[in-house]
């Protein structure tokens, strides 16, 4: 159950980006965010179907994350690069390079072995406030100096540092929706009393606004890894530190283990780096459109022409 709702939480931010991509196909072209194009897209229905799903999606990974462990639901979450490849190619018929067929087998190949060798075990401690203060303050501290280091130096690198410091926000993001699904299992009165559903709201408003910056300061390839990438090791950090969960160990394990998430972090750099990838976030490039392109526009073009 857990790892069904957790890929279907990948599948819906799968579907949602490419959703919002449709929904500021047709926007004005300006440089960065702006009212008007806030505006555009709220009042495009395919954007806001987009939102909607990727909604759905946070629901899937919040009860994934009450039913399971944070080092089994956030890796899995590295699966939403190799959905939208198979997206990309059956719904949309783009053409699959070896390099994007290479890259993604390796994703999943690295993602499922150390799945299987680490068996991640549910933790068994509740967090006092004590120990969520030091993590919380430990991990926007890193979060910080992240931006900080992000805010000069070559594009590249800010993309790169910017992408850390989100992905970094978002897996304490899931730590505190994992323990604000227990006060919504007690009751829903206490969740407007709880500190987690405000923190929740400003960590994730926080990322979100990072995870922008690093979109529009750099290649999309280096932000897109580093979003990637670095949330499930955070992650795995931060539930052993709260919850004590824990991966098998045993130097034999350990070593499968090195391997295995090296073969999927090669993977994933494989995919983010792929113009597949590039055109459902790249709103600056014609060639990259996706409107009229899927199997159902094709289909409506057809019948309109017979």
């Amino acid at each position: 159950m857990v790892v069904s709702l957790a890929l279907l939480a990948a599948l819906a931010n799968a579907v949602a980006s490419i959703c919002q991509r449709l929904g500021v196909e047709d926007a004005p072209q300006k440089n960065g965010p702006s009212l008007g194009l806030v505006r555009h897209m709220v009042q495009r229905r395919i954007w806001l179907v987009g939102f909607a799903i990727m909604a759905l999606g946070y629901a899937a990974q919040a009860t994934a994350l009450h039913l399971g462990t944070l080092d089994v639901v956030q890796p899995l979450l590295v699966s939403e690069l190799i959905i939208l490849v198979m997206i990309l190619w059956l719904w949309y018929f783009t053409p699959l390079r070896a390099r994007d067929l290479v890259a993604s087998a390796a994703t999943a190949l690295g993602l499922g072995v150390f799945l299987y060798v680490a068996s991640p075990s549910t933790g068994t401690r509740v967090p006092s406030d004590g120990r969520w203060l030091g993590a919380g303050l430990a991990t926007l501290i890193v979060v910080a100096l992240l931006v900080a280091w992000g805010s000069r130096g070559p594009a590249w690198r800010r993309a790169l540092l910017l992408g850390a410091g989100a992905s970094t926000g978002f897996a304490l993001l899931a730590a505190i929706t994992k323990s604000m699904t227990n006060v919504l299992v007690a009751g829903v009165g206490g969740v407007f009393t709880s500190w987690q559903l405000y923190a929740i709201a400003v960590v994730g408003l926080g990322s979100f606004l990072v995870m922008q910056s690093a979109f529009q300061v750099g290649p999309f390839a280096a932000s897109q890894a580093a979003l990637i990438l670095v949330n499930p090791f955070v992650s795995i950090l931060v539930g052993h530190v709260l919850f004590g969960e824990s991966l098998r160990g045993g130097t034999p394990r350990v070593t499968v283990e090195i391997l295995s998430l090296a073969v999927m972090v090669a993977g994933v750099l494989g995919v983010a780096s792929s113009p597949l990838v590039a055109q459902v976030h790249d709103e600056s490039v014609d060639e990259h459109l996706l409107k009229g392109r899927g199997r159902y526009a094709r289909w409506v073009a057809q019948r309109s022409t017979t």
